[in-house]
């Protein structure tokens, strides 16, 4: 299933990417955190690499809210690719396949992962935009 926990307790081990509404002080696991996993991440982890340079998998990215409604915008345009009914082996030129069967695995359900994926990046914007109300930073902290 592609789409965003909200949930820390249901999480199984630790190869989350948790995404927390406000700067990181220590702690993981926040209750008013999201959580993705990596290979839900991953298709979308290209709009924090072209938005914030700095953007690293594995640390603590403190991300402001002015650099965020990039990565909205950025995102907003994968939507408008996904929604434009692509070949699907272009998706590639515009998601992350973070792992060498995730490309494969997405194909065999293509037009159910193609939903699952627009609505996951659209709930995605909004608890972003929701968070940008109450934060300056908005964090992702990685694997």
């Amino acid at each position: 299933m592609i789409e965003i926990i909200y949930d820390a307790s249901t999480l199984e081990g630790s190869c989350y990417i948790e995404v927390l509404p406000d700067k990181y002080k220590g702690e993981c696991w926040n209750t008013s955190s999201i959580f993705f996993t990596e290979e839900n991440f991953g298709y979308i982890m290209a709009a924090f690499e072209k938005c914030y340079k700095k953007f690293d998998y594995y640390a603590f990215n403190e991300i402001d809210t002015e650099t965020w409604k990039l990565i909205i915008m950025e995102l907003e345009k994968m939507k408008q690719y996904l929604s434009d009914n692509p070949y699907p082996h272009s998706l590639k030129d515009v998601l992350g396949f973070p792992f060498a069967y995730s490309e494969e695995e997405f194909m065999e359900n293509y037009d159910t992962n193609i939903k699952q994926l627009t609505l996951m990046i659209t709930d995605f914007q909004s608890w972003i935009k929701e968070k940008s109300v109450s934060t300056k930073f908005i964090s992702v902290l990685g694997m």
